[in-house]
């Protein structure tokens, strides 16, 4: 197995010097699946999302409670003002309480159990984006790595060929000419080795910041992206996204979020109970106690309009989830074909492009030493490796893109053959 090793300088003090000591961490090398596995718990966006589902489990703090608003108390004071009540005073005190006897606390308390079912599907979705953006920025670095390496060669490539132009000028076989083409390709090559550096550093700050490792150190990648196997057939893929697509789970969780909203406001139209009790203690005046019954009368204010609302979104999601599902097979149909063309101009690329390529640059590049062709000769067919070289990158790329399409469609491969 290959291991990272990272390096540590500590200071000892011992007596009068000051010396430092290396240390080892050996840290196993990253594989696509734990990547994979990394982001699917650690990727900024799955923390958020868990932490929106605290947030909807909060809103069932309370749902529950029948008494729509808190209990009033009131009391007044009755000064006695006309002859004969001068000088007395009297009171007064009421105790008003007002009910939901029609099970609106019950539908809160459901509402709430669907917003928090909503966060969970949101996450799963979230959740396989991550690992879809994981995997997008393995095969990312690893493709810049093999670019940086297909640079390298080139450009020792170029330097071989920058060599020979020297000696062929410093012995009056070459010209000037020769040497300055030579010269130029080696200054293409110097810059695409940088490009390619850029690039790769680039594609790992990514990687890193979804898989959530550390900022600096060496990253090895165990996991081979040079060649994707074969996707499952239409019917088999198309059956999985019906049962296993994250979104389509996301539009029924809204829908019964929806559903239990209007339930909800439904029932908190409906007429309200109260009741209150008090004591009348007016001047001159017997002291009563009294208590008695209100009821609400829901003429004007019955949540006409969020129930509405709520019903018009519960009828467009799932005119969405209809659209979904008419585009399953379509797109399962064309991506997978897209994807078996790519791999099959890929094994062309690898098994018969590249090889005849380089053999033929080998040829040339021996007879321009010999002397029967120009240094024009050479460098089309250095270019024309590097330019097999660029297009094998162009198609694995696309290979994978298409790969990361179908697993989406389908809500998800596993992992081991991802």
């Amino acid at each position: 197995m290959t291991r990272v090793t990272f390096s540590l300088r500590s200071s000892i003090l011992l007596g009068a010097l000051l010396c430092s000591a290396p240390a080892t961490a050996e840290e196993p090398a990253l594989s696509l699946a734990q990547a994979r596995a990394r982001a699917a718990s650690r990727a900024p966006e799955v923390r958020t999302a868990m932490l929106r589902i605290r947030e909807a489990e909060a809103s069932r703090a309370g749902a529950g409670i029948i008494l729509p608003v808190n209990p009033r108390l009131q009391f007044d004071v009755r000064p006695g003002l006309n002859q004969g009540t001068g000088g007395e005073l009297g009171y007064g005190t009421m105790l008003d309480l007002l009910f939901e006897v029609t099970g609106a606390g019950s539908a809160r308390v459901r509402e709430s159990e669907m917003r928090t079912a909503l966060a969970k599907a949101q996450s799963l979705l979230t959740t396989l984006e991550a690992k879809l953006a994981t995997t997008e920025a393995y095969v990312a670095t690893a493709v810049a790595r093999k670019q940086l390496a297909y640079s390298l060669d080139a450009l020792a490539i170029a330097e071989r060929l920058a060599l020979v132009a020297r000696e062929r000028l410093a012995v009056g076989a070459g010209s000037q000419v020769e040497l300055s083409t030579a010269l130029a390709e080696l200054a293409e090559r110097r810059a695409d080795v940088h490009a390619a550096e850029s690039n790769e550093s680039l594609q790992q700050m990514t990687l890193r910041l979804l898989a959530d490792l550390p900022v600096a150190g060496s990253l090895t990648l165990a996991s081979s992206v040079d060649s994707v196997a074969a996707p499952p057939e239409v019917a088999a893929m198309a059956d999985q996204a019906r049962k296993m697509r994250p979104d389509l789970a996301l539009i029924d969780a809204r829908v019964a979020l929806l559903r239990a909203s209007d339930e909800r406001l439904r029932k908190e139209a409906h007429p309200r109970l109260g009741v209150y009790a008090g004591l009348d203690a007016a001047p001159a005046s017997p002291t009563f106690a009294f208590t008695g019954l209100a009821v609400e009368i829901p003429i004007a204010q019955r949540n006409q309009g969020p129930r509405a609302v709520a019903q018009a979104e519960a009828r467009t999601e799932l005119e969405v989830a209809e659209i979904l599902l008419r585009r399953i097979d379509l797109e399962l149909l064309h991506r997978r074909s897209a994807h078996e063309s790519a791999r099959a101009e890929l094994a062309v690329l690898v098994d018969e492009g590249i090889p005849v390529a380089e053999r033929r640059l080998a040829l040339v590049e021996e007879g321009w030493r010999s002397g029967r062709f120009d240094v024009f000769k050479v460098t089309t067919a250095a270019d024309d490796v590097v330019r097999l070289k660029a297009l094998r990158i162009d198609v694995l790329q696309r290979l994978w893109r298409e790969r990361l399409a179908l697993e989406r469609l389908v809500g998800g491969f596993p992992d081991e053959e991802s």
